[in-house]
């Protein structure tokens, strides 16, 4: 009998051991537990600050965003690009009518060149940047820009003309295509130039960036 009640004892000793060694445990599991989702929080919220912090807000309103004419010191940028495209396009359209000799292609041709010698006047003549405190390299690519931009004025003002007689004068007259397309020729070339030392005032010279180095449309005006 003192055997079997030793036993029991002995049985309940070991239980109950058992039981608060897994409660201690379960405890320490959880604490770790809590731990690691605390940790993990943390970690979510400081790289939810690192991304707020690097991606940049944008207005919903997108007036916020495109700025208005009067925000900008000068509307050559605005306007150049329209003469570029137009009297590439003129030139190449006019290498093709020399072997086609379409008179629908003339009329498209002298659309292209005609638009093209009043965009690059406006560009070069109304909206050209006035410039101050440059350094010698940028007034030295200035003034090539402003050489090719003003014989891009008279050959697509010349070539406008020869077109205008093409039309009217001397149709389909493949040699005087072919003189014309030189004219023309030129006139692509040299707007191309002028856009490259542009490119080059702007991008390596700083010239422009927010209105670096240039005077406002009022201070032009007023000289």
């Amino acid at each position: 009998m003192k055997r079997i009640l030793l036993l029991i004892f002995l049985c309940s000793s070991i239980q109950f051991a058992s039981g608060q060694h897994t409660h201690e445990e379960n405890e320490e599991h959880q604490h770790d537990t809590t731990a690691t989702e605390s940790q993990q929080e943390d970690t979510h919220s400081d790289k939810n600050k690192a991304d707020e912090a690097i991606t940049p807000e944008f207005p919903d309103d997108d007036d916020n965003v495109k700025a208005d004419l009067d925000s900008f010191p000068n509307l050559h940028p605005l306007i150049v690009h329209f003469p570029i495209v137009l009297l590439l396009l003129g030139g190449l359209l006019q290498l093709i009518q020399i072997f086609v000799l379409k008179r629908n292609l003339d009329w498209v041709i002298l659309l292209c060149v005609g638009a093209g010698f009043i965009g690059a006047y406006i560009a070069g003549v109304y909206a050209h940047p006035h410039t101050h405190d440059l350094s010698e390299a940028a007034k030295k690519v200035l003034e090539q820009h402003d050489i090719y931009a003003e014989w891009t004025i008279y050959a697509s003002a010349l070539g406008a003309v020869l077109k205008l007689g093409s039309l009217f004068l001397l149709r389909k007259n493949r040699l005087f295509e072919i003189a014309l397309f030189l004219v023309l020729g030129f006139a692509a070339y040299s707007v191309s130039e002028a856009g490259h030392y542009g490119a080059q005032l702007v991008y390596l010279e700083g010239v422009g960036p927010q209105g670096d180095y240039l005077e406002s449309e009022d201070d032009s005006h007023s000289h």
